[in-house]
């Protein structure tokens, strides 16, 4: 609308209104792969919710060491977590590029990216990594520990891999301390480790000798496996140096719109 309203005019697939002489940024419609990771969280949160709820009400069908037929939670609990572990060995799964930058089709070569340019840019993806790995582990070592000295117990643990599961897509969509404080990366379609969500949310269940437990650490450490595998023989599918496909002016996904910081396609 011309005179003294606004005029909207479409700017880089979003709507740019223009009121009284400023211009406000309107969000373009959310991405069908954003929406489907949207429902994947509130899922995830519906699981963990539960999870808690029977944590506090009822913590014994948490107990998958009792000696005791398994619950229905605790299977569908592995099978959600195992399911979403599984989806990132399938070259089809229709994941973010984030995950599946490791295989071919979801890799669009730069025309003449510096191979040198490359090698720091790994060197750097590679410290970082190291030091997610350390912080990791050694703070997980924690609840170990006070698992071993039964302080805490199967309940807890079973609780802890929940409260991953969900943390996997927070990280994702909304906020990731790892992005901002060790890696550095600018947002999770570089993401050196995002497949570690793998093993990390399998992490407590390290410390369980069961097999409900470590059937999961080991799918988590075979798709780790995988990933690293893929990382070391084809560095140049992982940087947006050399993969048009993780540039900002390529990405079809815009999963950053909701994260912070904002990423400045998405500020206003």
């Amino acid at each position: 609308r011309d005179g003294r309203g606004w005029r909207g005019e479409w700017i880089g697939g979003g709507k740019c209104e223009r009121e009284e002489g400023i211009f406000v940024r309107a969000l373009p419609k959310p991405t069908k792969l954003t929406v489907r990771y949207l429902r994947s969280v509130t899922f995830r949160l519906a699981v963990f919710l539960f999870v808690a709820a029977l944590f506090l009400w009822a913590p014994d069908w948490l107990d998958f060491t009792a000696g005791k037929p398994l619950t229905v939670p605790l299977v569908l609990l592995w099978l959600a977590v195992a399911c979403s572990m599984l989806a990132q060995l399938n070259p089809k799964s229709a994941l973010t590029a984030g995950c599946m930058k490791q295989y071919p089709n979801r890799f669009d070569p730069v025309a003449n990216y510096s191979r040198q340019s490359l090698k720091e840019a790994v060197r750097q993806q590679n410290r970082g990594a190291v030091k997610v790995a350390a912080v990791w582990l050694a703070g997980n070592l924690v609840f170990g520990i006070l698992y071993w000295r039964r302080t805490i117990g199967v309940a807890e643990l079973v609780l802890l891999c929940a409260l991953y599961y969900l943390c996997d897509l927070i990280c994702v969509l909304f906020f990731c301390p790892f992005q901002i404080f060790l890696m550095g990366n600018r947002c999770c379609v570089n993401c050196r480790i995002f497949a570690w969500g793998s093993w990390m949310m399998a992490t407590p269940m390290a410390f369980i000798p069961h097999w409900f437990s470590w059937s999961l650490v080991g799918l988590g450490l075979v798709v780790l496996a995988v990933w690293e595998v893929r990382f070391r023989r084809y560095p140049e599918r992982f940087w947006f140096g050399s993969n048009k496909l993780l540039q900002c002016a390529h990405c079809q996904e815009q999963l950053c719109r909701y994260k912070f910081p904002r990423s400045p396609r998405f500020r206003g």
